[in-house]
C-alpha cells in the first residue's frame, strides 16, 4: 500500500518523534475531515443497499487518503501512534472496496465503519476535537427521546411528562453548544441553518404537546427530530 510505504519511509528517515499539539495542523485537519466525509457518504450508499456509488465513493476515500497523506508535513507523521491510525485506516478502506468488488455490501460498510476508529483514538488521546464529535453528541442526547418515539409514552403519567421534557432540553443544550463550535462560515451555510433552527423549533415545542397531553402532536415532533438527528449526522457527522 502506498500510504503505509509512504509513512514507513518517513518513519525511518526520521530520528526522533515529534509531538502533535491538540491543534491540528491544515494539512493534517484537511486529511482528517475530507476522510470523515467520504466515509461518511460511502457508509450512507451502503446501508441503502447501493454497491455501485458505494464503490465509487470508497475509491474517492482511498485516492483521498493517499493524496492528503503526500500534502502532511514530515514531522506530523514521525508521531508513531499517528502513523500507525493512517496506515491501519488505509488497509480497512481497502478491504472494505475488495469486499464492494465481490458483491458483499455488508462487509463492505462493517470495514467502513471499522476504518474511522483509529484516527478517533489517536485524536482521543491527543485531545483533539472536531465538529463531529459535538454532532455525535447530539446523537447520544437525542436517544432517550427516541424511546418514546418507538414506544408511545403515557402522558397521563406527570413523572414521564417531566423526563421527556427534561431529555429535550438536554438535546438543546447540546444543539445549542454544536452552533457555538461550528465555524463562523458554516453557521452562514442554508444547510446547517435549516437543520439546526428546525431541529431547535420541533424540540420547542414538546413542553407544549407534553403539558397539552397530546400524543399525536408528541409524536410528530419526535419523527421530525429523528430526521433532523439523522441529517445532522449525515452531513456533518
Amino acid at each position: 500500500m502506498r500510504l503505509t510505504v509512504a509513512i514507513l519511509a518517513v518513519l525511518q528517515a526520521l530520528s526522533c518523534t515529534a509531538a502533535i499539539s491538540s491543534e491540528l495542523s491544515p494539512d493534517l485537519r484537511g486529511l482528517i475531515e475530507h476522510f470523515q466525509a467520504h466515509r461518511r457518504v460511502a457508509v450512507g450508499y451502503l446501508r441503502t443497499q447501493n454497491g455501485d456509488l458505494g464503490a465509487v465513493e470508497i475509491e474517492r476515500l482511498r485516492d483521498g487518503l493517499i493524496t492528503d497523506s503526500g500534502r502532511i508535513a514530515p514531522a506530523a507523521l514521525a508521531d508513531l501512534p499517528l502513523a500507525i491510525a493512517l496506515a491501519r485506516a488505509e488497509a480497512l478502506v481497502a478491504g472494505a472496496l475488495k469486499a464492494i468488488d465481490r458483491g458483499d455490501i455488508e462487509r463492505s460498510r462493517a470495514l467502513l465503519e471499522e476504518s474511522g476508529k483509529p484516527i478517533d483514538t489517536w485524536r482521543e488521546a491527543n485531545g483533539i476535537r472536531l465538529f463531529s464529535d459535538c454532532i455525535a453528541e447530539i446523537t447520544a442526547a437525542y436517544e432517550p427521546l427516541d424511546r418514546h418515539r418507538l414506544k408511545p409514552p403515557d402522558l397521563t403519567d406527570a413523572a414521564i411528562g417531566r423526563r421527556i421534557v427534561v431529555a429535550a432540553n438536554g438535546v438543546m443544550a447540546v444543539l445549542d453548544r454544536c452552533e457555538r463550535e461550528a465555524s463562523a462560515a458554516m453557521r452562514q451555510e442554508p444547510e446547517f441553518r435549516r437543520l439546526f433552527d428546525g431541529m431547535r423549533g420541533s424540540l420547542g415545542q414538546m413542553p407544549g404537546a407534553v403539558t397539552a397531553r397530546d400524543g399525536a402532536l408528541l409524536y410528530r415532533l419526535l419523527g421530525e427530530q429523528r430526521s433532523f438527528e439523522q441529517l445532522l449526522s449525515f452531513r456533518f457527522g
